[in-house]
């Protein structure tokens, strides 16, 4: 079964199982609050955008050609296009997350009050903690996944493009649907475990849908269309998953 595989012990996801283990505990005991954990996987867009810029370089350094009308956009220019694209992506995302949080968390104002709010949040008791944790897995994702594989060598730069961005949609929905909980039913803690269960258990389906694994294989085959190649999906599978 695909859940069984999921859960799996495996290399690849102990660092995920050590991380959500890790903060569950410091939110039990006090060592950081609800909104540092709901805020604290808002910011982490920040630190996924940044790793795969890093991404982009090596793909357009050492990675395959773009196809002369994949998109209007080539070489190191697609750096520059990437930061302003995820920029304004970002900046839109925290004006809605602080707009909804606002008159809720001590000390949040208006949404467009940026800079102000960004303060107040890393000043927040464990914040830096929780930014510590979110930016050691995804190194060591980037590292073990992407990196020591070669990988950046099997794409072209408009294949791997706005790949961050359907794991961030997908991570901000679950945040949202926490944030709910804390701001409606006033239920700081419950929103912060429901927060650290869904991003573990998609973290566990990104991480495990891997090159030729048994999991993608089967995952591929429930997905795929009549008439639709099962090694295109695989494919898609895996791009989703940078």
């Amino acid at each position: 079964m695909l859940l069984k595989q999921l859960f799996k012990f495996q290399p690849a996801t102990v660092l995920l199982w050590v991380q959500a283990a890790f903060l569950l505990v410091l939110l039990a005991f006090g060592f950081i609050t609800s909104e540092t954990v709901v805020f604290g996987y808002f910011f982490e867009t920040i630190i996924i955008g940044f790793i795969h810029i890093i991404k982009l370089f090596l793909v357009i350094k050492h990675g395959k050609p773009d196809k002369p009308d994949a998109n209007s956009m080539s070489g190191y220019g697609m750096l520059v296009f990437f930061l302003f694209h995820y920029g304004m992506f970002v900046a839109i995302q925290l004006i809605f997350a602080f707009s909804f949080f606002e008159g809720v968390m001590e000390g949040i104002e208006s949404g467009f009050e940026l800079l102000h709010n960004f303060k107040v949040l890393l000043n927040s008791e464990g914040m830096l903690i929780m930014l510590g944790s979110l930016l050691l897995t995804n190194l060591g994702y980037f590292y073990s996944n992407f990196w020591i594989t070669f990988k950046y060598k099997e794409y072209a730069p408009s294949e791997i493009f706005f790949s961050p961005y359907v794991r961030i949609v997908i991570q901000q929905l679950v945040v949202i649907l926490s944030g709910f909980f804390f701001v409606f039913l006033q239920a700081g803690f419950v929103a912060a475990v429901l927060l650290l269960v869904l991003r573990l258990f998609i973290d566990l389906v990104m991480v495990t849908i891997r090159k030729d694994s048994d999991f993608l294989n089967k995952l591929a085959f429930m997905l795929v269309k009549n008439g639709q190649d099962p090694q295109e999906v695989r494919e898609q599978l895996e791009k989703l998953s940078e």
